[in-house]
């Protein structure tokens, strides 16, 4: 079930790396790009420390073995870059 979860995951990473890469591109140079980028992964890394902390409690509580340990930080990354992409097209349409 978690392989599933981390497959998903992966390829919506891939997807938004493509998509931030193509945004970053057209409108990174500007000032208006910048700070929408800059403000969407201000607001995505506070989540990224949650997840980090979460997973730490959840580990010191119930013992997770390597393997799902490892599948929580993948998932908590990916997740990060995800939800940032999800800032980032929530602020262009706002500032734009």
């Amino acid at each position: 079930m978690l392989e599933w979860i981390a497959l998903v995951a992966v390829l919506l990473y891939f997807v938004s790396g493509y998509l931030i890469k193509r945004l970053i591109k057209n409108e990174g140079a500007t000032e208006k790009g910048k700070f929408i980028l800059y403000k969407s992964r201000s607001d995505a890394f506070p989540l990224f420390l949650a997840g980090w902390a979460i997973i730490y409690l959840i580990n010191e509580f119930f013992h997770l073995t390597y393997s799902q340990f490892q599948d929580a930080i993948l998932i908590a990354v990916l997740s990060v870059y995800i939800i940032q992409f999800v800032y980032l097209l929530k602020y262009r349409k706002q500032y734009q």
